[in-house]
């Protein structure tokens, strides 16, 4: 039996890749157990979604609990050590697109998800720019009752 944390973690996968935005495919959006470019170096451009705590939400009843299983979104591009909006289009354009569809919608009910919240972070993480990128974080919580 598939863990339900994994079940959401393709289908949040496969929801940001459906959003057709230009540089986040299949291939430019990594699953790891953590946000890091390390394994190869090789990713300039895309995202890193990574499993998040869990959280108990307030409400559920005397069977079910409200449980929120979250994910980072770390999307990154290679910096070329220039200041000024002009080198963050896509970043920002991602992180919109991405809060729009996922923000107290319910995109993943297939899932058990019976709605999706996201948690905003530093939209951009100035110790990375000095490491050669420019990085923005997203927390995309699904809930589902257990």
């Amino acid at each position: 039996m598939t863990a339900t944390f994994e079940t959401l973690w393709d289908a949040v996968q496969a929801e940001i890749v459906g959003l057709e935005l230009d540089g986040l495919t299949d291939d430019t959006i990594r699953q790891q157990q953590f946000p890091a470019n390390v394994s190869d170096n090789q990713l300039t451009s895309g995202a890193l979604l990574c499993p998040m705590p869990e959280e108990e939400g307030p409400a559920g009843t005397n069977r079910s609990s409200d449980v929120g299983y979250g994910f980072s979104l770390t999307m990154l591009q290679k910096a070329n050590s220039r200041l000024g909006k002009s080198q963050l289009p896509s970043l920002l354009t991602w992180r919109e697109a991405v809060r729009k569809h996922f923000h107290h919608q319910s995109p993943l009910v297939a899932s058990g998800c019976y709605r999706c919240t996201v948690e905003p972070t530093d939209a951009i993480m100035p110790a990375a720019w000095t490491k050669q990128y420019d990085v923005s974080t997203l927390i995309i919580r699904c809930w589902v009752l257990e």
